[in-house]
C-alpha cells in the first residue's frame, strides 16, 4: 500500500492537470472560435475519443506492458501541453482537434490500465480501501483543478496554464517508472493458442469480450448503470452554470465553484464512510451481491440529490445537496471499481473497458440532448427528466433480476 499510495498521488496530480486543462481549454475553444458551437465541437471530440479509447482498452490492458503504456500515455500528455505552451497562437488553433482527440484517448486508456491493475499491485483484500485513496485523490484534484484554472488562466494567460498542466502529467509518469510495482505481464500474442494454432486476433479478442460480457449479469449490468448515469450527469453538468446565474446574478462562478467544492468534500467523507463500514462489515463489504446493492442504491441517491439541486432551494440546503451528491458519487465509484476488480483477467480489463465507453457515450450524448432541452424546459425540469430516466432504470434492475432468478418450490 505505500507504494500505491505514491501512485495514487501521481494519479491524483494527473487529474488535477486533467481538469485544469478542462477548465482552461474550454475557455481556449471558446474564445478561439466566438461560439458555443466550437466548445461543443471541442468537447465532442474529446468524448468521442475516449469512447473509442474503451474499445481497445482491456485488449491493450491484456496484451500491452501497462507500465509502459501508463507512463507513455503521461509523458504523451506532457509533451503535448508542453508544445501547445510554446508555438504561436494560430499553431494552437490548428492543434486544437489533436489535443482534443489526444487527451480522450490518452486518459481512458491510463484510466482503465490504472483501475484493472489494483488487485495485482495491492491485493484483492485491499482493493476497496486502494479504490478510496483514488477517490479520495480524484475529490481534492477536481477542486483544486477547477480553482487553479480559472486563478492560472485569469492571471497568467493560457501559456502558463498549459505549462503547469504539462508538469502535472510528469509525476505519475515518473512514479510509474521509478517505483517497482507488481504489474501484470502482458499475455504474448505470438504463444499458440491452448487447442493449438494462433491465439486470437483483436477483433476475435472483442468478440470474445462482448460474449463474456453478455455471459456475466452483473457486469452488463454496472456498463448500462454507467452509460446511463453519464447521460443523465449531463443534465446538471449543463445546466447548473445557468442555474447559477438565474439564482445568484451577482457571481454565478463563486456560487459553482462553491457547490463543486461541497461535492468534492462529499466525495472524501464517502472514503471515509466505506473504511468504517468495512471495518464494521469485514470481509463481507467485498461480497459481490453487497456490492451491486451498494452501486444500485447509491446511483439512485445521486441522481435524486443532483434533481433536488435545482429546486430552488436556500444556499445552505443547496449546498448540503451537493455534499449528498458528493457522497454517494464516490461511494458508486468505491463500489462499482470493487465489483468489477473482483473479475479475474482478462474479463477485468474488458470490463473496466466497456464502463469507458459508456460513461463517454453517456455523457456526449447527453450533453446532445441536455443542451436543447434545457433551452426548452428550463435546468430544473431538463435534470428531473433524465436523471428520472437514471432512477427508473437503476431502480427497477433489482426486480428484473428478481423475475429472472429461478424459484424453488416446495413440492
Amino acid at each position: 500500500m505505500s507504494r500505491f499510495r505514491l501512485l495514487a498521488a501521481g494519479s491524483m496530480v494527473s487529474t488535477f492537470g486533467s481538469y485544469l486543462n478542462m477548465l482552461a481549454l474550454n475557455l481556449f475553444a471558446y474564445q478561439a472560435t466566438g461560439s458555443a458551437v466550437g466548445v461543443g465541437a471541442f468537447l465532442a471530440l474529446r468524448l468521442g475519443s475516449g469512447f473509442v479509447a474503451g474499445l481497445g482498452a482491456g485488449w491493450i490492458a491484456q496484451h500491452l506492458p501497462r507500465r509502459a503504456v501508463l507512463a507513455g500515455c503521461h509523458l504523451a500528455q506532457a509533451v503535448m501541453f508542453t508544445v501547445l505552451a510554446v508555438v504561436p497562437q494560430p499553431v494552437q488553433l490548428i492543434l486544437l482537434p489533436v489535443v482534443a482527440v489526444t487527451a480522450g484517448l490518452l486518459g481512458t486508456v491510463s484510466g482503465v490500465l490504472l483501475r484493472s491493475s489494483v488487485p495485482d499491485l495491492v491485493g484483492p483484500e485491499r482493493r476497496v480501501a486502494a479504490n478510496g485513496l483514488l477517490v479520495t485523490g480524484r475529490a481534492v484534484a477536481t477542486a483544486a483543478g477547477f480553482a487553479a484554472g480559472g486563478v492560472l488562466v485569469g492571471w497568467l494567460g493560457y501559456r502558463a496554464a498549459f505549462a503547469v498542466d504539462a508538469a502535472t502529467f510528469l509525476a505519475p509518469a515518473l512514479v510509474i517508472l521509478l517505483v517497482p510495482m507488481p504489474f501484470t505481464r502482458p499475455a504474448p500474442v505470438s504463444d499458440p493458442a491452448p487447442g493449438g494454432g494462433r491465439r486470437p486476433g483483436y477483433l476475435a479478442w472483442q468478440r470474445s469480450a462482448l460474449v463474456a460480457l453478455a455471459a456475466t449479469p452483473a457486469i452488463a449490468m454496472i456498463v448500462a448503470v454507467r452509460a446511463s448515469d453519464a447521460f443523465g450527469s449531463a443534465s446538471h453538468n449543463v445546466g447548473l452554470p445557468v442555474y447559477a446565474t438565474e439564482v445568484h446574478p451577482g457571481d454565478p462562478a463563486g456560487l459553482l465553484g462553491l457547490f463543486w467544492a461541497v461535492w468534492a468534500v462529499g466525495l472524501i467523507v464517502a472514503h471515509q464512510a466505506v473504511r468504517i463500514m468495512r471495518r464494521r462489515i469485514g470481509d463481507a463489504y467485498d461480497e459481490p451481491g453487497r456490492t451491486e446493492r451498494g452501486f444500485i442504491i447509491g446511483t439512485c441517491v445521486m441522481s435524486a440529490a443532483f434533481v433536488a439541486a435545482f429546486a430552488g432551494l436556500p444556499v445552505p440546503w443547496m449546498l448540503l445537496v451537493a455534499m449528498v451528491a458528493g457522497i454517494a458519487d464516490g461511494f458508486t465509484e468505491i463500489t462499482y471499481s470493487t465489483r468489477i476488480q473482483a473479475e479475474p483477467e482478462p474479463a477485468r480489463g474488458y470490463a473496466f473497458g466497456f464502463t469507458a465507453m459508456a460513461e463517454n457515450g453517456g455523457l456526449g450524448a447527453g450533453m446532445l440532448v441536455a443542451g436543447g432541452l434545457i433551452e426548452l424546459w428550463g435546468p430544473l425540469w431538463t435534470a428531473l427528466l433524465m436523471h428520472g430516466l437514471v432512477i427508473l432504470l437503476t431502480a427497477t434492475i433489482p426486480a428484473r433480476r428478481r423475475r429472472r432468478a429461478p424459484v424453488n418450490r416446495p413440492r
